[in-house]
């Protein structure tokens, strides 16, 4: 299936190819990425640093299915980090009604984004704000969200700190059909195998529409993992960064358990994490906040019209 850059390809369907190339689809249209080359390969080291990190996540669990629309829970952590110790964070409970899967997605990015523009203030010149999320803000998205997600990038930028995202899965895909990720790696494997490393650039980046935040790059953060991440980096910090030292300096923040990965991400992933008892927790003072306002009766008519499945015929 693969064979090196700058020969023959064949596509998924067979189609010959002589040079892969990363391709991104934004609606109608197709972007053209560069031509995939050894020469866009870097070996990457670990910078030590003990730069501040801030790092958001946030969980959704659906509280009530009320049929045409259910009632979630979003469980929102953050942490602030100084080298290896954390400093401060917190977290907090929020509850909505949404009516589809996209709905609930972009709820769940504004909460983030709401909760991170809260502790911008707590970095400053040189420091990192770490989302696990793309920097994208879609036009798919209510313009509230767009706007909240561009004024991230600019706070960001204006205490002189840097956005970064991280992703643990990616879309981008080579005019063959195949995952850009995976070609990536097992081109990598050939040439820089037991190293750490990234590619770029992957886009052109005056080709890339202006609500992508940040530009893309693919990366090996620790040469003991197997696992390779999409990372965007805020492309107005890569105007007064280098992208080495970023990821450098990335690459510093390893969970030791999760070798490749920063641990901020890591931390904050796990504490946001709601359980089956906390769940009953939070759905029992859901209750109890309804029955105040003499809601309850007709909340508990709804739910039992519409869960009959789940209680008698899952067993749930």
């Amino acid at each position: 299936m693969y064979n090196t850059p700058r020969s023959m390809e064949l596509t998924l369907n067979g189609k010959v190819i002589l040079t892969p190339y990363p391709i991104l689809r934004i609606g109608s249209r197709i972007l053209r990425g560069y031509y995939i080359s050894y020469s866009r390969f870097r070996t990457l080291d670990p910078i030590p640093h003990a730069r501040r990190v801030l790092a958001v996540d946030a969980s959704i669990k659906v509280l009530y299915n009320c049929g045409p629309y259910k009632i979630v829970v979003s469980k929102i952590v953050w942490g602030l980090w100084k080298g290896f110790n954390k400093r401060l964070g917190g977290r907090r409970y929020a509850i909505t009604v949404v009516w589809s899967k996209s709905e609930a997605a972009e709820w769940l990015l504004k909460v983030e984004l709401q909760e991170i523009l809260k502790r911008v203030n707590l970095v400053g010149r040189g420091d990192y704000v770490l989302l696990d999320r793309a920097l994208m803000a879609v036009p798919a998205l209510r313009r509230f969200t767009r706007e909240r997600f561009e004024r991230l990038d600019k706070f960001v930028n204006l205490r002189g700190a840097i956005l970064i995202g991280v992703c643990k899965s990616s879309r981008l895909k080579l005019n063959t059909g195949e995952g850009l990720i995976g070609y990536l790696a097992y081109l990598a494997e050939r040439r820089l195998r037991g190293v750490a490393w990234y590619y770029y650039p992957v886009f052109r980046p005056s080709t890339l529409p202006p609500w992508y935040i940040g530009d893309i790059v693919i990366a090996r953060l620790n040469e003991d993992s197997e696992e390779v991440f999409r990372i965007d980096i805020s492309r107005r910090s890569l105007l007064s960064r280098e992208i080495e030292i970023i990821l450098g300096e990335i690459a510093f923040l390893q969970d030791h358990g999760t070798p490749g990965y920063p641990y901020p991400l890591k931390g904050v992933h796990d504490e946001s994490k709601i359980s089956d008892d906390e769940l009953r927790w939070i759905a029992l003072r859901f209750l109890d906040e309804l029955k105040e306002k003499n809601l309850l009766e007709k909340f508990i008519a709804t739910t039992r019209s519409t869960s009959f499945k789940e209680r008698y015929l899952w067993g749930i």
